[in-house]
């Protein structure tokens, strides 16, 4: 017997049965069987094959709204955004790097509460409200978080969402000293990790956690500066990477501490691969979004691996 895989008016296969020789003729209560079984086979493949689709859509959209960083001067800005691959939905989780019209850079990271696509949807719209909050000069961290909840609440967005940015910035002064200032805030996001030029690794946290977007707009925001010597790294990432039903975020984040410890010295899309490799061999439980910026000495010329190529014509160079 040979019948059609047949689902929501396609077919998608054939299921054939076969008897030996020796057995008689299939009656009409087999026939009614297989026919059963491969209309229940067809369903299934028909279900797959759409979970398959909305998850290739959802996974589009959220890659189609995660831009080439930009490449400020004598700054090398790495970004990476890996799908899990253990669930047919994508979630929310996004990156973000703009110059302001000043040339300071601002480095994001963020991640919508979701897995869907809504959440990818949702994504979108808060990605592209931030970079209109934060291009232009004077305006930091902490206000860009404040004016976006503020924004989500007046949209009516029902939205939330955690998010950390940080702003590299220097005077001339400062360039003379080979030193740069990063200016951070954070809504309830994972820690950024920095990496000092002598190999140090510093946590970039308040002592208490503040308020994820979304939740409440007059929450307190407020921002941490930082000076450090080029050469240093800053990582940002979301918190797919460090936590999972294998492994409490505590512990993910003290094993990214050491990959980040251990992999100093390699070039900084090498460290941002390795890092997913060793925090997650066995694949992905969640999505996770991740950017980099590592800022080289300024006393020599500009390295290969760093900008800039192009500025947007706005900004200064």
């Amino acid at each position: 017997m040979t019948l059609p895989l047949s689902a929501r008016g396609r077919t998608l296969g054939a299921l054939s049965v076969y008897r030996s020789a020796d057995r008689e003729q299939a009656d009409p209560d087999d026939v009614a069987t297989v026919r059963d079984i491969a209309d229940r086979v067809a369903l299934a493949l028909d279900n797959s094959r759409l979970y398959e689709q909305q998850r290739r859509l959802a996974e589009g959209l959220q890659r189609s709204m995660l831009t080439e960083p930009p490449e400020p001067d004598h700054a090398e800005i790495v970004v990476r955004y890996l799908p899990a691959v253990q669930v047919a939905e994508v979630g929310g989780d996004w990156y973000d790097a703009f110059l302001q019209p000043s040339g300071a850079t601002v480095l994001v990271i963020g991640d919508v509460v979701g897995h869907d696509t809504a959440a990818a949807a949702a994504m979108g719209q808060l990605r592209g409200m931030l970079r209109g909050i934060g291009y232009r000069d004077g305006i930091g961290p902490a206000a860009i978080l404040a004016e976006l909840d503020a924004a989500i609440e007046g949209l009516g967005m029902g939205t939330m969402a955690t998010g950390a940015i940080a702003r590299i910035e220097q005077t001339p002064e400062e360039r003379a000293q080979g030193l740069t200032r990063l200016r951070w805030s954070n809504a309830g996001h994972p820690p950024p990790l920095l990496l000092h030029e002598d190999g140090r690794i510093e946590e970039l946290a308040t002592e208490r956690a503040e308020l994820m977007l979304g939740v409440d707009s007059a929450a307190r925001r407020t921002e941490s500066v930082v000076t450090v010597r080029r050469g240093a790294t800053l990582l940002l990432y979301t918190d797919g990477l460090v936590e999972g039903r294998d492994l409490p975020l505590d512990e993910g984040i003290a094993r990214l501490r050491t990959a980040v410890a251990e992999l100093a010295a390699r070039p900084l899309a090498v460290l941002c691969d390795e890092v997913i490799e060793r925090l997650r061999p066995e694949g992905l439980q969640d999505d996770v979004a991740l950017v980099a910026i590592r800022l080289h000495p300024e006393d020599r010329p500009r390295p290969r691996e760093a900008g800039p190529q192009k500025l947007p014509p706005a900004v200064a160079p």
